[in-house]
């Protein structure tokens, strides 16, 4: 399974996103990125094994703000 950075705007959404995606039965941690992995945000992203389609639908419903998906 391919592993995905989802890049969001805050620490906040990041962290935000993480127990979210939990919640529906992903497995999703948050950490922090490299600027060379991420041209935008605040240095926190979700990461995330499984179906990012599905995750992505997920935290845009929530309203959280992705930047990049790395």
């Amino acid at each position: 399974m391919k592993g995905y950075s989802i890049i969001t705007g805050s620490i906040t959404y990041a962290l935000k996103g993480r127990d979210i995606l939990r919640a529906k039965g992903f497995r999703a941690t948050v950490g922090r990125v490299t600027p060379s992995k991420a041209s935008s945000g605040c240095g926190y992203a979700i990461f995330l094994d499984g179906d990012i389609r599905a995750a992505l639908s997920i935290l845009q419903k929530a309203g959280i703000k992705i930047l990049e998906i790395v």
